[in-house]
């Protein structure tokens, strides 16, 4: 069993103040890959180079043929203005980690060093993977497309993500759907443009779009099982300038997330034909496309659930275990499962009487929490390799 002692959290609260007051978007991370960078050289960990500009891949190599165990944590921030009552607030203007990826990142540093101390304990090599791009869910994908699955070979990957709606010192541990599949779309509705005053001799696309708003509700009220949850979502409209001028073309987004595989594909099939016959029913063209960012469901297997369950009992005790409902956020961790038996927990962050949800300007984390997604990542490395599981 692990542990971390009072100066190693003190430790972890000041990495975790620097990385909440420098926030970095998407793609963009590149102080926080320097930071990391140099964490890990320190600790004696080797860093791969995948050709990245952000992100970091790290590996602790033991000399034993164990079995080899990943870690990943996520490393970027978003556009927010930060209003949380915290004693080190963003440096950065317009930016801040408002979905607690700097707490990701200062457990995953923690684990490094917890397995780094005790690296007589493991049997095999750990990956340490601290991915940019979450939350544009296009990182993971980036990641394997530079090689990652080449480079270092994984028996096994754990993340985490921190959850404000649970109570520090608690985790969730959950088999089956965790976190739902996501594709991101956009509609393109062509019609006619024309003045404003003569509706007659144009053909409205703004009028299609509202029709075709309103029928996408249907799919989840009225084409999927009640018991399978989804939502189709609109997320935004373009189109229009002058209060004379009635467009040509009114262009939209939005997402389908659905916590089932069956449930996925039928949302996208109704989402193609609402769009393309509402369309024709007002006359005008529509066009359905896939856009960048999708992902599959986010789901942990029996036999990983196993795993992970005596895992945590081992890093936090048995009553910390909790049980929980699935959500309808994305994650694209789930995007590693297709190439290695993976598992996610849930860590609780939040304070008695309730915290602030992700992606809120008002987000925090308790920190006090840090210790316990330290010592859970290293303890599933452990775990992990003393165990003779197969998936």
């Amino acid at each position: 069993m692990l542990y971390i002692t009072e100066s190693e959290e003190k430790e972890l609260k000041q990495i975790k103040t620097y990385l909440h007051q420098h926030p970095e978007t998407s793609m963009e991370e590149y102080e926080t890959t320097k930071f990391i960078k140099e964490k890990l050289i320190a600790l004696g960990i080797e860093v791969i180079d995948l050709g990245m500009d952000t992100g970091v891949v790290g590996i602790l190599k033991t000399g034993k043929k164990g079995l080899v165990v990943g870690l990943r944590a996520d490393i970027d921030g978003i556009k927010c203005v930060e209003t949380a009552e915290v004693e080190a607030k963003s440096l950065i203007k317009g930016l801040m980690h408002a979905c607690g990826h700097d707490f990701h990142t200062t457990s995953l540093l923690g684990a490094a060093k917890l397995l780094t101390d005790n690296k007589e304990e493991l049997t095999g090599d750990v990956v340490f993977i601290f991915q940019p791009g979450e939350e544009t869910t296009s990182g993971a994908a980036a990641l394997i497309e530079h090689g990652l699955f080449e480079k270092v070979k994984m028996d096994y990957l754990f993340g985490l993500h921190n959850r404000p709606e649970i109570v520090t010192g608690k985790v969730a541990v959950k088999k089956g759907s965790l976190m739902a599949a996501k594709d991101n779309f956009s509609v393109q509705i062509t019609g006619k443009g024309g003045h404003g005053g003569m509706p007659h001799q144009t053909i409205d696309p703004i009028v299609c779009g509202a029709g075709i708003i309103s029928a996408l509700q249907t799919i989840v009220s009225r084409n999927m099982d009640p018991l399978d949850s989804a939502v189709v979502s609109i997320c935004s409209i373009h189109g229009g300038t002058p209060e004379n001028l009635i467009v040509d073309q009114l262009h939209m987004t939005g997402s389908i997330r659905a916590l089932s595989k069956k449930g996925h594909e039928l949302a996208k099939k109704r989402l193609e034909e609402i769009v393309t016959n509402t369309a024709s029913a007002y006359n005008c063209k529509a066009k359905v496309t896939y856009e960048s960012g999708g992902v599959p469901l986010l789901s942990n297997s029996e036999a990983m659930y196993q795993l992970a369950y005596k895992a945590a009992v081992q890093a936090m005790g048995e009553t910390a275990v909790v049980s929980t409902k699935p959500c309808l956020g994305s994650e694209d961790f789930a995007v590693y499962s297709e190439y290695v038996p993976t598992f996610f927990y849930w860590l609780g962050v939040g304070k008695e009487g309730g915290s602030a949800p992700w992606h809120y300007a008002d987000f925090a984390t308790d920190d006090d929490a840090l210790k316990y997604g330290a010592m859970l990542l290293a303890q599933s490395v452990l775990t992990a390799q003393n165990e003779n599981m197969g998936e």
